[in-house]
């Protein structure tokens, strides 16, 4: 195994039991992921500047001595350093979180930190590494209201699904919660594929507005739109649906129109058909 296979993590926490705990936990996914520590960020940095090799992932408390974790993520992003960054925080500071996805962390865990939470953080935060240079807008109410804009690229997608998890904050009840969750997921996934073409100079945004009895979502592309009347129900003849995306080349799947509007109670399209905004009401049986 050469070292360009390997992927380091870098765990800052002062605690020096939560941060024995978080190497040791991240340690287990695997030969190929090597941990180190530093007990706060002015350490940190001094070990990520003088690394031979950039480190894939930064595993960073908020509250630190010397160095916090967001003068680390400012700092960091001043280099353009290449690391997923996910923050780890205590309850109560959402407006501290906000302020660390803006500055490009691709997500945050909550202490006390279970272990499936945390190695499930680890794993994802791998996959969806940071474009460099590109930057990621967040607009944030605790009252109910967060959009985040940015780059066409999986990586937006995924903190705009960790935003959504912030509707277990304002106790939308099951299957609510996870019926939005899903639909922003296909949504997003055509904006960005289908929409946008993958286009990473093209914006995608993502907004959420949680409302007495109703959550509404919308999202928009930069694409050239469509019009979704003319989308056939695959559910009425899936063979000859399987069939039609085969013969013009498209991957298998095309489900998710039909998806969302049985999930959401009302989908709006913009007469360009780049826009679309989803309601869920909550009070319906």
């Amino acid at each position: 195994m050469t070292t360009t296979d390997m992927r380091r993590i870098l765990v800052v926490e002062d605690m020096p039991a939560l941060r024995a705990h978080v190497a040791e936990t991240l340690g287990d996914l695997g030969d190929t992921v090597t941990v180190h520590t530093a007990a706060d960020g002015r350490e940190a940095l001094e070990k990520l500047l003088a690394a031979p090799e950039p480190y894939h992932l930064v595993m960073c408390d908020i509250i630190m001595p010397r160095m916090d974790g967001e003068a680390l993520l400012s700092e960091l992003r001043a280099r353009d350093y290449p690391a997923a960054v996910v923050m780890l925080t205590a309850l109560g500071q959402d407006d501290m979180v906000v302020r660390c996805l803006r500055q490009g962390a691709c997500d945050y865990l909550v202490k006390p930190v279970r272990i499936e939470d945390l190695t499930a953080a680890a794993a994802n935060a791998l996959q969806h590494m940071p474009l460099l240079g590109r930057t990621i807008d967040v607009e944030y109410d605790p009252h109910g209201w967060f959009e985040v804009s940015g780059s066409s690229d999986a990586s937006i997608l995924y903190r705009y699904r960790r935003f959504l998890g912030l509707l277990d904050k304002f106790r939308i009840s099951e299957p609510a919660a996870s019926e939005v969750r899903l639909a922003l997921e296909e949504l997003g996934r055509n904006a960005i594929e289908w929409g946008n073409r993958n286009d990473i100079a093209k914006k995608v945004r993502f907004g959420c507005r949680i409302l007495p009895g109703k959550i509404i979502v919308y999202i928009e592309d930069e694409g050239a739109g469509f019009d979704p009347s003319v989308v056939p129900d695959p559910s009425l003849d899936p063979l000859a649906h399987i069939q039609n995306r085969i013969d013009i080349g498209k991957r298998l799947g095309g489900y998710g129109i039909h998806l969302i509007k049985n999930l959401m109670d009302k989908l709006i399209y913009n007469a360009k058909g780049n826009r679309v905004v989803a309601i869920k009401y909550l009070d319906q049986q």
